[in-house]
């Protein structure tokens, strides 16, 4: 047996249907709704949600990049930078980052503060840590024309726990003290990261500032480092670092204790990932949307019939004549 035409759709004779303009005002008010909801739907879909998930740290690495920019109002003559970690290894880092003589200066940035404000977007972050640059060179200016040292600069040291301290020469390490007049740890920090360069994320101490009171004054810093694995949605993975950090500082006599801004950090042995997802697959899109237009027809359709029985009921004489069958 064969169909010779089949339609699943009953079909009203031209003679039986009256247009009217309230039905074309209907039409067009449910098709401008109905874009509304379907323009929401692709919305919803091209939205990214961030997952979060917590993992034993996976990676070996005894590498770690830090990253500097900070500016002090003393002389870079008289400043020393060194490192040290708990196996005892000590880095000078005088000769691995930049001095750049300065003048020093506070002002406010809205910069950190139009970045907090934004959702973090994991693909754009990537984008920008793969074309960013190293931190720019030293300047050619001699020391004597300035009165505050920009120290700027990235370094390797171990992925240990460790102790970085910025102080005046003479002071914790042997040599020749400078004059205490000259000593002033006043200090703003544009930018203190470990791991690769990102600049769409703002750390807590970036554009941050302290101005000393005192000569003899140290300020310590603990930081408390959490590895980081950005995922985005096609799978590319950037691997740094984010960190908290609490504060003291603390004010002495002369000779009786080493004035100077000391970041001690360690590391936390668990990993934060942040995966970039979807919120639906493109075939839940188009059942989302399948359901959403037939069902919404269907129920204008028969909200339309609710409502004209209702007027017809009232106003019998405006019914449209009915055809019957003998």
């Amino acid at each position: 047996m064969q169909f010779k035409e089949f339609d699943a759709f009953p079909k009203v004779e031209s003679g039986f249907v009256k247009r009217t303009g309230t039905g074309g005002i209907l039409t067009l008010v449910v098709t401008a709704i109905l874009c509304i909801l379907v323009v929401g739907e692709i919305k919803d879909y091209m939205t990214l949600r961030n997952d979060y998930k917590f993992l034993v740290d996976p990676l070996v690495n005894h590498e770690l990049q830090i990253n500097l920019d900070i500016t002090i109002a003393m002389p870079c003559n008289a400043l020393s930078i060194d490192l040290r970690d708990i196996a005892e290894v000590q880095l000078r880092l005088s000769d691995k980052v930049h001095k750049i003589p300065t003048d020093f200066s506070l002002g406010s940035s809205t910069h950190s503060k139009n970045i907090r404000n934004k959702p973090l977007n994991v693909q754009k972050l990537i984008r920008a840590a793969s074309r960013t640059a190293a931190l720019e060179k030293a300047s050619t200016q001699t020391d004597t024309d300035f009165k505050a040292c920009r120290i700027v600069g990235s370094f390797e040291a171990n992925k240990l726990s460790g102790n970085m301290h910025i102080t005046a020469v003479g002071h914790g390490y042997p040599g020749a003290h400078i004059d205490h007049h000259v000593m002033n740890m006043t200090h703003k920090i544009d930018e203190l990261s470990f791991g690769e360069l990102y600049p769409t994320i703002v750390n807590p101490l970036d554009d941050s500032f302290e101005i000393s009171k005192s000569a003899f004054e140290a300020f310590q810093y603990f930081l408390v480092v959490v590895p980081t694995i950005y995922v985005d949605r096609s799978k590319k993975e950037l691997l740094t670092n984010q960190y908290s950090v609490s504060e003291y500082r603390r004010t002495f006599g002369d000779d009786q204790g080493v004035p100077g801004l000391f970041f001690k950090y360690d590391f936390e042995p668990m990993t934060l990932m942040i995966s970039e997802e979807s919120s639906m697959s493109f075939g839940h899109l188009l059942v989302r949307l399948a359901g959403l237009v037939g069902g919404y027809y269907v129920t204008a359709g028969m909200a339309h019939k609710v409502l004209s029985a209702i007027y017809y009921f009232f106003k019998p004489e405006q019914a449209p004549l009915r055809r019957h069958n003998v």
